[in-house]
Protein backbone atom coordinates (compact mmCIF):
# COMPACT_ATOMS: atom_id res chain seq x y z
CA UNK A 1 0.00 0.00 0.00
CA UNK A 2 1.41 3.27 -1.06
CA UNK A 3 2.42 5.92 1.80
CA UNK A 4 -0.61 8.18 1.26
CA UNK A 5 -3.09 5.51 1.11
CA UNK A 6 -1.67 3.88 4.03
CA UNK A 7 -2.39 7.29 5.76
CA UNK A 8 -5.47 7.69 4.62
CA UNK A 9 -6.51 4.44 5.99
CA UNK A 10 -5.15 5.68 9.57
CA UNK A 11 -7.00 9.07 9.34
CA UNK A 12 -10.44 7.35 8.57
CA UNK A 13 -10.63 5.07 11.17
CA UNK A 14 -10.10 7.67 13.60
CA UNK A 15 -14.18 8.75 14.25
CA UNK A 16 -14.23 12.78 14.13
CA UNK A 17 -17.72 13.13 13.22
CA UNK A 18 -19.47 16.61 13.75
CA UNK A 19 -22.43 16.95 16.15
CA UNK A 20 -24.15 19.35 13.86
CA UNK A 21 -25.56 21.50 16.68
CA UNK A 22 -27.32 18.14 17.80
CA UNK A 23 -26.66 16.76 21.48
CA UNK A 24 -24.28 14.08 20.78
CA UNK A 25 -21.14 13.26 23.07
CA UNK A 26 -18.16 10.89 22.79
CA UNK A 27 -14.39 10.93 21.52
CA UNK A 28 -16.35 9.92 18.37
CA UNK A 29 -17.78 13.12 18.05
CA UNK A 30 -14.92 15.56 18.54
CA UNK A 31 -11.78 15.96 16.38
CA UNK A 32 -9.64 15.58 19.31
CA UNK A 33 -8.54 11.76 18.46
CA UNK A 34 -7.97 13.00 15.10
CA UNK A 35 -6.06 15.76 16.03
CA UNK A 36 -3.39 14.59 18.74
CA UNK A 37 -2.62 12.00 16.09
CA UNK A 38 -1.73 14.62 13.34
CA UNK A 39 0.13 16.22 15.91
CA UNK A 40 2.21 13.19 16.78
CA UNK A 41 2.89 12.67 13.16
CA UNK A 42 4.02 16.19 12.45
CA UNK A 43 6.16 16.24 16.02
CA UNK A 44 8.19 12.83 14.42
CA UNK A 45 9.31 15.05 11.18
CA UNK A 46 10.12 17.54 13.83
CA UNK A 47 7.53 19.84 12.42
CA UNK A 48 6.31 22.67 15.09
CA UNK A 49 3.09 22.14 16.22
CA UNK A 50 0.92 23.50 18.44
CA UNK A 51 -3.31 22.64 18.97
CA UNK A 52 -5.70 25.61 18.86
CA UNK A 53 -8.77 25.48 20.87
CA UNK A 54 -11.76 25.88 19.28
CA UNK A 55 -14.28 24.29 21.30
CA UNK A 56 -13.85 22.38 24.63
CA UNK A 57 -12.43 19.26 22.61
CA UNK A 58 -12.41 20.56 19.14
CA UNK A 59 -8.70 21.35 18.25
CA UNK A 60 -7.32 23.14 14.94
CA UNK A 61 -3.44 21.80 14.51
CA UNK A 62 -1.07 24.16 13.04
CA UNK A 63 2.33 22.90 11.89
CA UNK A 64 4.99 25.25 10.27
CA UNK A 65 7.98 23.98 8.52
CA UNK A 66 10.36 27.10 8.78
CA UNK A 67 12.26 26.32 5.32
CA UNK A 68 14.31 29.49 5.25
CA UNK A 69 12.03 30.71 2.29
CA UNK A 70 10.59 34.09 1.80
CA UNK A 71 7.19 33.04 1.39
CA UNK A 72 5.04 30.65 3.33
CA UNK A 73 2.18 28.92 2.09
CA UNK A 74 -0.95 28.03 3.96
CA UNK A 75 -1.82 24.06 3.37
CA UNK A 76 -5.54 23.68 4.79
CA UNK A 77 -8.46 20.80 4.98
CA UNK A 78 -11.14 20.25 8.15
CA UNK A 79 -10.96 17.57 10.10
CA UNK A 80 -14.60 16.87 10.81
CA UNK A 81 -16.89 14.80 8.84
CA UNK A 82 -20.42 14.17 8.72
CA UNK A 83 -21.84 11.71 10.82
CA UNK A 84 -22.40 7.99 9.85
CA UNK A 85 -25.65 6.57 11.12
CA UNK A 86 -26.71 6.17 7.77
CA UNK A 87 -24.10 4.51 5.67
CA UNK A 88 -24.26 1.70 4.42
CA UNK A 89 -20.89 0.83 4.68
CA UNK A 90 -18.42 0.28 7.95
CA UNK A 91 -17.66 4.19 8.36
CA UNK A 92 -14.55 3.50 10.14
CA UNK A 93 -13.10 0.44 8.63
CA UNK A 94 -11.54 1.74 5.78
CA UNK A 95 -11.73 -0.84 2.63
CA UNK A 96 -9.96 -0.60 -0.75
CA UNK A 97 -11.50 -2.23 -3.76
CA UNK A 98 -11.67 -1.69 -7.43
CA UNK A 99 -9.17 1.44 -6.70
CA UNK A 100 -11.15 3.50 -4.32
CA UNK A 101 -10.82 3.58 -0.58
CA UNK A 102 -14.04 3.73 1.02
CA UNK A 103 -15.21 5.45 4.74
CA UNK A 104 -16.59 8.43 5.91
CA UNK A 105 -14.48 11.50 5.58
CA UNK A 106 -12.52 9.40 2.59
CA UNK A 107 -13.62 12.03 0.19
CA UNK A 108 -14.32 15.10 2.50
CA UNK A 109 -11.97 16.05 3.14
CA UNK A 110 -9.64 13.63 5.16
CA UNK A 111 -8.10 12.96 1.30
CA UNK A 112 -6.48 16.36 1.28
CA UNK A 113 -5.41 15.97 4.30
CA UNK A 114 -3.73 12.74 3.64
CA UNK A 115 -2.40 14.44 0.57
CA UNK A 116 -1.47 17.76 2.05
CA UNK A 117 0.72 15.94 4.60
CA UNK A 118 2.19 13.22 2.20
CA UNK A 119 3.12 16.09 -0.05
CA UNK A 120 5.38 18.17 3.03
CA UNK A 121 6.53 14.64 3.84
CA UNK A 122 8.31 14.19 0.70
CA UNK A 123 9.27 17.27 0.12
CA UNK A 124 10.87 17.00 3.76
CA UNK A 125 12.73 14.04 2.87
CA UNK A 126 15.61 15.84 1.20
CA UNK A 127 17.12 18.70 2.98
CA UNK A 128 16.52 21.58 0.96
CA UNK A 129 13.63 21.11 -1.52
CA UNK A 130 11.13 23.50 -0.23
CA UNK A 131 10.82 26.66 -1.77
CA UNK A 132 8.36 28.03 0.66
CA UNK A 133 7.81 27.56 4.61
CA UNK A 134 4.93 25.66 5.05
CA UNK A 135 1.80 26.47 7.38
CA UNK A 136 0.09 23.32 7.84
CA UNK A 137 -3.64 23.66 9.15
CA UNK A 138 -6.32 21.12 9.70
CA UNK A 139 -9.28 22.59 11.46
CA UNK A 140 -12.51 21.64 13.61
CA UNK A 141 -15.95 22.15 12.50
CA UNK A 142 -16.47 23.29 9.13
CA UNK A 143 -19.51 21.31 8.05
CA UNK A 144 -21.62 23.21 10.75
CA UNK A 145 -20.44 26.85 11.63
CA UNK A 146 -17.04 27.20 9.69
CA UNK A 147 -15.37 27.72 13.39
CA UNK A 148 -12.04 25.98 13.12
CA UNK A 149 -11.17 28.79 9.91
CA UNK A 150 -12.53 31.79 11.98
CA UNK A 151 -10.64 30.78 14.64
CA UNK A 152 -7.39 31.25 12.89
CA UNK A 153 -8.47 33.16 10.52
CA UNK A 154 -9.29 35.86 13.84
CA UNK A 155 -6.11 34.56 15.88
CA UNK A 156 -3.03 36.57 13.70
CA UNK A 157 -2.57 33.70 10.59
CA UNK A 158 -0.17 34.96 8.12
CA UNK A 159 0.91 32.97 4.68
CA UNK A 160 1.54 34.77 1.23
CA UNK A 161 -1.06 32.38 -0.46
CA UNK A 162 -3.02 29.46 0.56
CA UNK A 163 -4.86 26.10 -0.88
CA UNK A 164 -8.03 24.54 1.18
CA UNK A 165 -8.15 21.36 0.18
CA UNK A 166 -11.98 19.99 -0.61
CA UNK A 167 -12.71 17.13 -2.95
CA UNK A 168 -13.02 19.10 -6.29
CA UNK A 169 -11.46 16.30 -8.44
CA UNK A 170 -8.37 17.97 -8.65
CA UNK A 171 -10.07 21.24 -10.61
CA UNK A 172 -9.08 24.30 -9.04
CA UNK A 173 -11.77 26.85 -7.64
CA UNK A 174 -10.89 30.62 -7.74
CA UNK A 175 -14.16 31.88 -6.68
CA UNK A 176 -17.26 31.07 -4.86
CA UNK A 177 -19.92 32.02 -3.23
CA UNK A 178 -20.39 32.72 0.32
CA UNK A 179 -23.65 31.82 2.92
CA UNK A 180 -25.61 33.72 5.75
CA UNK A 181 -28.27 31.94 7.51
CA UNK A 182 -30.43 32.73 10.50
CA UNK A 183 -33.70 32.36 11.85
CA UNK A 184 -36.93 34.49 12.12
CA UNK A 185 -38.99 33.99 15.08
CA UNK A 186 -43.33 34.47 15.02
CA UNK A 187 -44.75 34.66 18.35
CA UNK A 188 -48.53 34.26 19.32
CA UNK A 189 -50.93 33.99 22.09
CA UNK A 190 -51.55 29.90 23.28
CA UNK A 191 -55.77 29.29 23.50
CA UNK A 192 -57.94 25.96 22.95
CA UNK A 193 -58.49 25.73 19.13
CA UNK A 194 -61.86 25.68 19.83
CA UNK A 195 -62.13 29.32 20.81
CA UNK A 196 -58.87 30.41 18.73
CA UNK A 197 -60.52 33.90 18.99
CA UNK A 198 -59.13 33.64 22.58
CA UNK A 199 -55.67 33.61 21.23
CA UNK A 200 -52.92 34.75 18.47
CA UNK A 201 -51.64 32.20 16.03
CA UNK A 202 -48.22 32.24 15.34
CA UNK A 203 -48.38 30.19 12.70
CA UNK A 204 -50.48 32.75 10.78
CA UNK A 205 -48.16 35.71 11.39
CA UNK A 206 -45.17 33.46 9.70
CA UNK A 207 -47.27 32.16 6.66
CA UNK A 208 -47.39 36.20 5.86
CA UNK A 209 -43.42 36.15 6.41
CA UNK A 210 -43.03 33.22 3.73
CA UNK A 211 -45.31 34.88 1.04
CA UNK A 212 -42.89 38.13 1.56
CA UNK A 213 -39.99 35.76 1.06
CA UNK A 214 -40.79 33.90 -1.82
CA UNK A 215 -41.55 36.58 -3.11
CA UNK A 216 -38.75 38.63 -2.43
CA UNK A 217 -36.36 35.49 -3.61
CA UNK A 218 -37.64 35.62 -7.19
CA UNK A 219 -36.12 39.65 -7.67
CA UNK A 220 -33.00 38.27 -5.82
CA UNK A 221 -31.75 36.08 -8.33
CA UNK A 222 -32.69 39.28 -10.64
CA UNK A 223 -30.27 40.78 -9.09
CA UNK A 224 -27.02 41.55 -11.15
CA UNK A 225 -24.87 38.77 -11.78
CA UNK A 226 -21.20 37.58 -11.20
CA UNK A 227 -19.60 36.96 -14.07
CA UNK A 228 -18.47 33.55 -12.89
CA UNK A 229 -21.03 33.10 -10.04
CA UNK A 230 -24.02 34.12 -11.29
CA UNK A 231 -26.79 35.71 -9.02
CA UNK A 232 -27.45 35.39 -5.31
CA UNK A 233 -30.20 33.42 -3.66
CA UNK A 234 -32.61 32.93 -0.83
CA UNK A 235 -33.93 30.02 0.76
CA UNK A 236 -36.42 28.98 3.61
CA UNK A 237 -35.38 25.69 4.27
CA UNK A 238 -36.87 25.17 7.91
CA UNK A 239 -40.29 25.86 9.47
CA UNK A 240 -41.94 24.44 13.07
CA UNK A 241 -43.80 25.73 15.46
CA UNK A 242 -47.07 24.87 17.59
CA UNK A 243 -47.85 22.39 19.85
CA UNK A 244 -50.81 20.26 19.13
CA UNK A 245 -53.37 20.35 16.37
CA UNK A 246 -56.01 21.78 19.26
CA UNK A 247 -53.95 24.37 20.01
CA UNK A 248 -53.33 27.62 18.95
CA UNK A 249 -49.43 27.68 18.37
CA UNK A 250 -47.95 30.88 20.35
CA UNK A 251 -44.88 30.17 18.45
CA UNK A 252 -43.29 29.52 14.79
CA UNK A 253 -39.50 29.89 13.72
CA UNK A 254 -38.18 29.34 10.08
CA UNK A 255 -34.45 29.30 9.00
CA UNK A 256 -33.35 31.04 6.23
CA UNK A 257 -30.36 31.22 4.21
CA UNK A 258 -28.97 33.73 1.40
CA UNK A 259 -26.21 32.79 -1.04
CA UNK A 260 -24.35 35.99 -1.73
CA UNK A 261 -21.71 37.06 -3.75
CA UNK A 262 -18.21 38.34 -3.08
CA UNK A 263 -18.14 41.35 -1.65
CA UNK A 264 -21.93 41.24 -0.03
CA UNK A 265 -22.15 41.97 3.99
CA UNK A 266 -24.11 40.38 6.41
CA UNK A 267 -25.25 43.80 6.88
CA UNK A 268 -26.37 44.10 2.95
CA UNK A 269 -28.23 40.70 3.42
CA UNK A 270 -30.08 41.34 6.36
CA UNK A 271 -31.21 45.19 5.97
CA UNK A 272 -33.42 44.39 2.69
CA UNK A 273 -35.50 41.22 5.13
CA UNK A 274 -35.67 44.10 7.53
CA UNK A 275 -37.34 46.51 5.51
CA UNK A 276 -39.41 44.05 3.54
CA UNK A 277 -41.24 42.93 6.93
CA UNK A 278 -40.84 46.10 8.70
CA UNK A 279 -45.20 46.86 8.49
CA UNK A 280 -45.87 43.32 10.07
CA UNK A 281 -45.92 42.53 13.93
CA UNK A 282 -45.32 40.26 16.53
CA UNK A 283 -41.61 38.72 15.02
CA UNK A 284 -38.14 38.65 15.41
CA UNK A 285 -35.15 38.22 13.44
CA UNK A 286 -32.21 36.23 15.44
CA UNK A 287 -28.46 37.31 14.42
CA UNK A 288 -27.00 35.23 12.00
CA UNK A 289 -25.94 31.64 13.50
CA UNK A 290 -23.80 31.48 10.06
CA UNK A 291 -22.48 33.89 7.83
CA UNK A 292 -19.34 33.40 5.54
CA UNK A 293 -18.29 35.62 3.14
CA UNK A 294 -17.81 34.82 -0.84
CA UNK A 295 -14.46 34.79 -2.38
CA UNK A 296 -12.73 35.60 -5.51
CA UNK A 297 -9.06 35.22 -6.46
CA UNK A 298 -7.93 36.96 -9.65
CA UNK A 299 -7.17 34.82 -12.25
CA UNK A 300 -3.18 36.27 -12.47
CA UNK A 301 -2.81 35.57 -8.93
CA UNK A 302 0.93 33.98 -8.00
CA UNK A 303 -1.24 31.17 -6.43
CA UNK A 304 -3.79 30.72 -9.48
CA UNK A 305 -0.60 30.69 -11.80
CA UNK A 306 1.33 28.18 -9.48
CA UNK A 307 -0.92 25.75 -9.09
CA UNK A 308 -2.06 25.58 -12.58
CA UNK A 309 1.53 24.82 -13.47
CA UNK A 310 1.70 22.32 -11.05
CA UNK A 311 -1.52 20.26 -11.93
CA UNK A 312 -0.84 20.30 -15.81
CA UNK A 313 2.37 19.05 -15.63
CA UNK A 314 1.25 15.74 -13.46
CA UNK A 315 -2.81 15.74 -14.82
CA UNK A 316 -1.91 17.11 -18.49
CA UNK A 317 -4.75 19.55 -17.96
CA UNK A 318 -5.75 21.99 -15.86
CA UNK A 319 -9.15 23.29 -15.05
CA UNK A 320 -10.29 26.39 -13.25
CA UNK A 321 -13.60 26.98 -12.29
CA UNK A 322 -16.09 28.76 -9.66
CA UNK A 323 -18.65 26.93 -7.51
CA UNK A 324 -21.97 27.95 -5.44
CA UNK A 325 -20.71 26.68 -2.31
CA UNK A 326 -18.70 27.95 0.60
CA UNK A 327 -15.20 26.96 2.38
CA UNK A 328 -12.65 27.83 4.45
CA UNK A 329 -10.83 29.72 1.86
CA UNK A 330 -13.48 32.80 2.15
CA UNK A 331 -11.68 33.35 5.84
CA UNK A 332 -8.24 33.14 4.67
CA UNK A 333 -9.18 35.64 1.52
CA UNK A 334 -10.66 37.82 4.04
CA UNK A 335 -7.39 38.66 6.05
CA UNK A 336 -5.48 39.18 2.59
CA UNK A 337 -4.22 35.79 2.28
CA UNK A 338 -4.85 34.77 -1.61
CA UNK A 339 -6.45 31.56 -1.61
CA UNK A 340 -7.99 28.88 -3.84
CA UNK A 341 -9.44 25.14 -3.13
CA UNK A 342 -8.16 21.84 -4.95
CA UNK A 343 -8.04 18.36 -3.70
CA UNK A 344 -8.69 15.23 -4.84
CA UNK A 345 -12.43 13.51 -4.77
CA UNK A 346 -15.49 14.44 -6.47
CA UNK A 347 -17.51 16.23 -4.43
CA UNK A 348 -20.47 14.01 -5.29
CA UNK A 349 -19.35 11.52 -2.86
CA UNK A 350 -19.29 13.99 -0.05
CA UNK A 351 -21.74 13.25 2.61
CA UNK A 352 -22.78 9.72 0.96
CA UNK A 353 -23.88 6.34 2.38
CA UNK A 354 -20.67 4.93 1.10
CA UNK A 355 -18.32 7.53 0.68
CA UNK A 356 -15.17 6.80 -1.66
CA UNK A 357 -12.53 8.61 -3.23
CA UNK A 358 -10.53 7.45 -6.20
CA UNK A 359 -6.90 6.70 -5.00
CA UNK A 360 -4.98 7.46 -8.41
CA UNK A 361 -6.53 11.32 -7.69
CA UNK A 362 -5.39 10.83 -4.19
CA UNK A 363 -1.75 9.65 -5.19
CA UNK A 364 -1.74 13.07 -8.22
CA UNK A 365 -3.03 15.10 -5.32
CA UNK A 366 0.13 14.17 -3.34
CA UNK A 367 2.41 14.78 -6.69
CA UNK A 368 0.79 18.15 -7.43
CA UNK A 369 1.06 19.44 -4.36
CA UNK A 370 4.83 18.47 -3.86
CA UNK A 371 5.39 20.25 -7.01
CA UNK A 372 3.94 23.17 -5.70
CA UNK A 373 6.16 23.35 -2.86
CA UNK A 374 9.08 22.52 -4.66
CA UNK A 375 9.63 24.53 -7.80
Amino acid sequence: MEPVVALLAELVAIPSMNPMGRALTGREYTEAPLAEFIAALLKKRSVDVQLQEVAPGRPNVMGFVDAGGAQTILLEAHLDTMPAETMVIDPFHPVVRDGKLYGRGSCDTKGSCAAFLQAAFNALDTPGRLRYNVLLLFVSDEEYRFGGAEVAARNGLTADFGVVGEPTSLKMVRAHKGVTRWRIITRGIAAHSAYPQSGKNAIYAMAKIVQRLEEYASRVRQQAAHPLLGGPTLNVGIIDGGQAVNVVPDRCRIEVERRTLPGETTEAVLAPIRSLLQDLSDWELEAPYLSVGGMEVAENAPVVQRLARSIKEVAGRVTIEAAHYSTDAAFYNGIGIPTVVFGPGDIAQAHTDAEYIELHQLQQAVEIIERLLTT
